[in-house]
């Protein structure tokens, strides 16, 4: 049972899914026993973990200088910055799963 959930674990985290995939939702619904809860409230810690490193990662590219016309400039932050706040949204969402377990 634990090799099936560590196997799992790798595929889930090799696959960079954005937003929780129905095979997380599975993985969720699968953890019943107390090993497995606490496998999966890693895995989903671990991940809203990267996604809140990724989001410090886009807000610090949308303060630097990226050369070339202001309006091309501005528009490149404003990605920056959307990328930011949609990661944080996604790490929100896999630290609420996390927290339920």
């Amino acid at each position: 049972m634990m090799k099936k959930i560590f196997l799992i674990c790798l595929v889930l985290a090799a696959a960079e899914m954005s937003a929780i995939s129905e095979l997380e939702k599975l993985f969720l619904k699968e953890a019943v026993t107390p090993e497995a809860k606490k496998t999966t409230k890693e895995y989903f810690a671990k991940r809203a973990q990267d996604y809140k490193d990724l989001a410090v990662k886009y807000e610090g590219l949308s303060k630097q200088p990226q050369g070339g016309k202001a309006a091309s400039a501005e528009g490149t932050q404003k990605k920056y910055k959307k990328l930011s706040e949609d990661s944080l949204k996604e790490a929100e969402k896999y630290q609420a799963e996390a927290d339920k377990l």
